[in-house]
Parts: structure tokens; sequence; C-alpha cells
């Protein structure tokens, strides 16, 4: 049995949400229907077939979007969980883990998430596309227990993603 211990740091997490929900499929296809608008806005203003008015429109209805994803949506994310608040005491094994809060212990087996993705500061462990826990990998001491965690996230999950720089 493992043990990890930790809080979460709010800038991390929000930066954690951002790196979640810009991988989402329906945002990715949002944000590229914007931005073929806004090109296909920008050529019709070049061809004199757009008027100023509507090129200015689009453009700020892109900056407030842009806004509300970049920054609205990870932080009122942020603030609703109150498990980003909680100190977080986590047991692992190759079975499953015990997650231990302020409110009470629950065990989780593993085979109740569907993926997992390891960033450089984070394990996200999906339950579904919209639900999932994070680990952060500052919780572990060493660049050992980080390893053999992400060892055995890699023989139990068929569906393991390492991406870098996230």
């Amino acid at each position: 049995m493992h043990f990890l211990q930790f809080t979460y740091n709010k800038e991390e997490v929000i930066h954690a949400l951002r790196f979640h929900f810009l991988r989402r499929g329906e945002i990715k296809v949002f944000r590229n229907t914007l931005i073929i608008l806004l090109i296909a806005t920008v050529a019709g203003y070049l061809f004199r077939v757009v008027n100023f008015n509507a090129l200015l429109g689009i453009a700020l209805m892109m900056v407030i979007l842009g806004w509300a994803f970049w920054y609205l949506l990870p932080v009122s994310t942020y603030n609703k969980a109150a498990t980003f608040k909680d100190n977080i005491r986590l047991r692992y094994n190759e079975e499953g883990m015990a997650i231990a809060t302020g409110q009470g212990e629950r065990a989780v087996p593993w085979d109740k998430f569907s993926q997992i993705i390891e960033t450089k500061s984070f394990f996200f462990l999906y339950r579904d596309k919209r639900s999932f826990f994070l680990i952060p990998t500052s919780a572990f001491e060493n660049e050992e227990a980080l390893n053999g965690f992400s060892k055995l996230m890699q023989s139990i999950f068929s569906d393991y993603r390492r991406l870098n720089g996230a």
C-alpha cells in the first residue's frame, strides 16, 4: 500500500482545468468554427463584402468567448468543487485507491476509471468524459515514487496517455 497526502494549488488546478476543457471535442469544434468564421469575416472585410461593424462584432465575440473558456469556465469549476480545497489523503495499490478528505474516506477500484492522462503536473483519472480526479505529480515524495505510480497506471489502463508540457 502506498500513501500520498496533498492539497491542491489553485493556479495549477486552474491550468489543469483549462487543459481538460480545451481537449474536449465539442470545445475544439466550437473553437475551430469560430476561427473559420473570423477568417471568413476578415476576408469578407478585405473584399468589401462585410462592413467594419460586423468585423468588430465578430472579433469582440471571439474575445468574450475566449475569456469565458480560458478564465470563467475553469475558475467557476474550481470554486464549485469542494474537493480542490480539501486536504487529500490517498492510499493506493494494484486494486484501487482510497481517497480520504474531511468528509470521510471512499474506496475507488481502478475499473471505475476509463482513461488516464499523465502531464507534467497531474495525473488525470477520468471516470467519463466530464468527470475526473486529479493527482498532482508534486504529491509524490521522489521521482522513483512518481515513476512507480506511472508504471502502475500504464499496466492497469489500456487508454493511458503521457503528454509533455501540460
